[in-house]
Parts: C-alpha cells; sequence; structure tokens
C-alpha cells in the first residue's frame, strides 16, 4: 500500500458524494436535525461570541477605532510597542462617534453572519459546502480560498500574540526571564524569548485542534464564565484608578488631513467590520451543530452587537485610564499588564488573555481553515488533519515578520474584508432571494446536481465576486502605499466591505434574472424539514440520515 492510499481517509465514513471519496467525507456530510452531533444550544451559540468579544484583537482594533487620533501604532524589533504621536496619526472621531461606528459596522455585518448561520442550522452543512450552492462544485474552491488563506495567516499572528502573553506569565513567575539572552539578529524581527513563547503557545494549543468542533462548546462556555469576569475587574479597576474615564472620552474629533469627518466615520465602520468578516461567513461550520434554527438569529444579534461592542468600549477605557494612572498611552492590554507591581495579577492577566486566544484562533481561524482544506483535498482532509495543517502553516507564515512589515502589508490584510464581502453579497443573494430558501442538499455533492452549473462552475458568481472588488482595487492600491490615486477612490474604499457585498449581490441577482438557472428544488415546497415529500411525515425531533435525502427547505 503506497503513501496516498495510507493517507486517505475511509470513504465509507461519508454517506454523500462518495465517488472517488471526492466530493465529500464524514466532516462534509450534512447533519441531521435531532443528530446527537448537534449538541449547541443558546448558551454555546451566545459563548461563542462572548468567546470572540473578549480578545486581546477585539480589544486592540475596538481602541484603536475609538482613541485613533491620539495613538500611533508602530513596530519596533517585532514587538507591538504604541507611542504617542500627534503629527504621525491626522484623523480621528470624538468617542461618540466612534462608539457609534463600531455598532454600526457590527450591526452591518451581523446581518450575513445571521442569514448564513441561519443556513448552516436548517440544512445541517458548513460553509464550503454552502458555498456549492452559488459558486458550483468546483467554483467553491476559489472562494473557501480566499477566506483560508486570510484565516491561515491569522491562526499564525494570533499564535504569536498568545506567545507574548505566555511571556507575561513567565516573566511574572520568574522575573529573570525579562533578562532572556537573545542570539538572534536584529534583521530576524524576533527574539530568543519571543520565538521560546511561541513554540510553546503552538505546542499547548496542538491537543485542542484534536477536539470535534461539537466538543468546543465546553471551552467557549467557560470563556463565557471566565472572561466577562475578568474584564468587568478591568473595567473596574481603570474607573477606580483613573478616577474616570479619563481624558480620550474628553476629546473633540480631530481631523488634521482635511478628510471629511463622514469618510472617517465610514473608515470606522470598516474598521469594526474587518475582524468579523470572516466570521460572518464561516457561521454555518458552527451553527449545524446548533439544536434550533430561531436561536441562532437572537444568539447572534446579542453577541455580535451588544456584547462585541461592549468589549470594544472595555479596550479604550483601560487604554484612557493608562495615561492617568501611568503617564503612559497603550492599546495591548499586556503592555497594561506589564505595568502592574503586582506580579500574581499579571501572571492571571496573562492567563486569560492566552485563554481567549486560544479559544479565538481556533473559532476563526483553525475550523474554517480545516473545513476550506477539506473541501479541496476531501479524500485525505477532515476536520483534525486540517487543523493540523493550519497551525504547521501559521508557523511557516513566520508572524513576527508580518508583525514587523510595513503598514502596506497590514493594511491589505484588513482590505482583505472586501473579498470576503463579495463573497458573502453572493451567498446570500443565491439562497435567500434567487432560490426562495429552497435548495436541494443532496445535489450539492452531485456532479451530477443542479450546482454543477457549466464544467463545476456558476460563471454568474465569478463575474459578480469579480466586478464588485474591482471598484475598491484603486483604494486598496492607495491602502498598500500606492501613489498618484484619486482621493474619491480612497473615499470608496472606506467603505469597501459594505460596496462590495451590495455590488455583489445585486451584479449576482441581475444575471440570475438576465439567464436564470434552473432551480428544481421549488417542487419540494410541501416537504418539511428534513423529508422527502414521498415520505411520510415524521413526527417533530425525528432524526432523518444523510442517506435518505432527496431535499430539504428552510
Amino acid at each position: 500500500m503506497g503513501i496516498r492510499q495510507r493517507l486517505e481517509l475511509r470513504s465509507e465514513s461519508a454517506e454523500l458524494g462518495t465517488e472517488g471519496g471526492r466530493l465529500s467525507n464524514k466532516d462534509m456530510d450534512p447533519i441531521p436535525m435531532g443528530s446527537p452531533e448537534r449538541t449547541w444550544g443558546w448558551p454555546s451559540l451566545l459563548g461563542f461570541w462572548i468567546a470572540e468579544a473578549f480578545s486581546i484583537s477585539m480589544y486592540q482594533g475596538m481602541s484603536n477605532v475609538i482613541i485613533r487620533q491620539h495613538f500611533l501604532l508602530s513596530v519596533t524589533n517585532g514587538a507591538v510597542s504604541e507611542t504617542v504621536s500627534s503629527t504621525s496619526v491626522t484623523k480621528g472621531l470624538n468617542p461618540g462617534l466612534a462608539i457609534l461606528a463600531v455598532f454600526i459596522g457590527h450591526v452591518l455585518v451581523c446581518i450575513p453572519a445571521m442569514l448564513d448561520g441561519y443556513v448552516g442550522c436548517v440544512f445541517g452543512i458548513n460553509f464550503p459546502v454552502f458555498t456549492r450552492a452559488s459558486f458550483g462544485l468546483r467554483g467553491a474552491h476559489a472562494a473557501v480560498f480566499v477566506r483560508g488563506v486570510v484565516a491561515c495567516i491569522w491562526f499564525g499572528t494570533q499564535s504569536f500574540q498568545g506567545g507574548q502573553c505566555l511571556q507575561v506569565m513567565i516573566a511574572a513567575i520568574w522575573p529573570s526571564f525579562n533578562n532572556f539572552p537573545n542570539h538572534l539578529p536584529a534583521s530576524a524581527h524576533v527574539t530568543s524569548a519571543e520565538l521560546l513563547c511561541f513554540f510553546l503557545f503552538i505546542i499547548a494549543q496542538l491537543p485542542l485542534l484534536w477536539l470535534h468542533v461539537s466538543s468546543l462548546r465546553y471551552m467557549f462556555m467557560a470563556k463565557t464564565i471566565i472572561m466577562p469576569i475578568f474584564g468587568l475587574t478591568l473595567f473596574i479597576w481603570a474607573l477606580v484608578a483613573a478616577k474616570g474615564f479619563g481624558p480620550t472620552f474628553s476629546k473633540p474629533t480631530v481631523i488634521k488631513d482635511g478628510t471629511p469627518a463622514i469618510i472617517v466615520f465610514f473608515q470606522c465602520v470598516t474598521s469594526a467590520i474587518g475582524p468579523k468578516a470572516t466570521l460572518a461567513l464561516n457561521m454555518p461550520d458552527f451553527t449545524r451543530y446548533a439544536k434550533e434554527p430561531r436561536q441562532v438569529f437572537w444568539t447572534q444579534a446579542v453577541g455580535l452587537i451588544v456584547l462585541v461592542t461592549m468589549c470594544g468600549v472595555l479596550g479604550a477605557t483601560v487604554s484612557s485610564a493608562s495615561e492617568v494612572i501611568y503617564g503612559e498611552v497603550t492599546w495591548n492590554p499586556l503592555e497594561v499588564a506589564r505595568l502592574w507591581n503586582n506580579r500574581a495579577a499579571q501572571f492571571f492577566a496573562g492567563l486569560c488573555w492566552a485563554f481567549a486566544v486560544i479559544g479565538t484562533n481556533i473559532s476563526a481561524n483553525s475550523v474554517s481553515f480545516s473545513n476550506d482544506l477539506s473541501l479541496w483535498f476531501p479524500k485525505y482532509v477532515n476536520n483534525r488533519r486540517g487543523a493540523y495543517v493550519c497551525a504547521i502553516l501559521g508557523v511557516c507564515a513566520v508572524p513576527w515578520n508580518i508583525q514587523y512589515s510595513a503598514k502596506s502589508f497590514s493594511s491589505f490584510l484588513g482590505g482583505y474584508s472586501l473579498f470576503l464581502g463579495a463573497i458573502a453579497g453572493v451567498i446570500v443573494t443565491d439562497f435567500w432571494i434567487c432560490r426562495g430558501r429552497q435548495m436541494r442538499v443532496s445535489s450539492l455533492y452531485d456532479p451530477r446536481g443542479t450546482h454543477f452549473y457549466t464544467f463545476g462552475v456558476n460563471p454568474r458568481a465569478i463575474f459578480a465576486f469579480i466586478f464588485a472588488i474591482v471598484p475598491n482595487m484603486p483604494g486598496l492600491a492607495a491602502a498598500c502605499g500606492a501613489k498618484g490615486v484619486p482621493k474619491g477612490a480612497t473615499y470608496l474604499y472606506s467603505l469597501s466591505w459594505l460596496v462590495s457585498t451590495l455590488i455583489a449581490g445585486f451584479t449576482y441577482w441581475a444575471c440570475w434574472k438576465i439567464r436564470p438557472f434552473k432551480v428544481d428544488e421549488k417542487v419540494d415546497e410541501l416537504s418539511i424539514e428534513g423529508q422527502s415529500p414521498k415520505e411520510e411525515p415524521m413526527e417533530p425531533g425525528r432524526a432523518w440520515k444523510p442517506s435518505s435525502i432527496v431535499s430539504e427547505t428552510a
């Protein structure tokens, strides 16, 4: 038996798309209602968003949006540092408008998150399989590649961030670790201590990558308890120690480069959307394990719109308080912890933030990447294998160089949301408007089905995707450092995600109107959830088996 044969997954483990093992595996098969794998109730779904809200990236990102007019993020020797700059940072909103921008951004990105999450719950399919409905069985590979690349890169950067948490914890126990000898040159953009902690954190994550997605609810529920308590404690400490909210919340809007205030407001909206643009797509990866579709809507609305926004306010409050207490302004919570004189507090702060990083890294990165890789190689990759491949590629991404690199690369990663927005516009329009919420699940795994389109690709989706990102390309080029870009293009880019989402959705709908595709699922309008029209009515809660699927309706 050759190496390829040894690496193959057992084809009998998949119920659908088993021809040659090329279209599905057990982790890609739909999960029926009533299945033992449907373990996520509303506490787990809400806990997912609480886990996302209380994270270093969200703390820093939202704090950056709110207090950006006062600070400049600079990167030196591979470590993130914050310095006061009144000349380099030339724009910023007052806190009230900035918080409103964050809130609006979360409302906008919550819409596709809820709609996509509903599909995952009703049909039991993950995001890569869902994209087959609109992009085609082969065209879906392009869509998931776009998402998979950014997930892999951010797994590495989040892990490097977790290594910094570990560094704080070790230094709190053994202060001499702060003097750990560095044997790496400055050109490496990372110190020996940082590199050691990075690999230790990678190793610490490996056992959790083995867990099945349905079991991750315990981690999210634990984070639901731990992180809000920690966040509230940090918030109270900041208010008491600073005797109020600090100077940041009394600052007016200061826009020194002449950019219209409305454009800066839109930029803040897009900045709030960026970190959640990926989750707006991959919610089916998690909601397919949910018990009730109705719970998918309200838990995401409360979790994303309310709780995630509150974490942003927490970040701004603590950052502002640090200016009053220590005379230093920092939006990095680890830097705040290093300013404390209490080593026990430093350790537990590092521990809580490390736990938060792990939760975010798994939910936003490893799970989505493993599902994407399964679509490309269903014969060889399942969720577990994909997660470990993600960890390897995350290391290969040399995240310390990413953090050190020029502003243009960070701007490119931030601009990635416009590509994700175009995908969201296509898949939402396809299911909710063009198909009228009807979908033949078995066709998503069948090369002879209606979702095969033209040689496996839906040209309407590809055209809509490309047409949606083109208007934002000049603005993206300007964000990456290109000169001579018209201001109008940069202004349009300030709402890149929303623009690409709307253009993609409208273009896809127009292409469908001009050249409609066959929607044979309409014959199943009278069938109930999880039941073929030829079958006897099911009892409520009765599970159906994938092998008996003909069609399902929402």
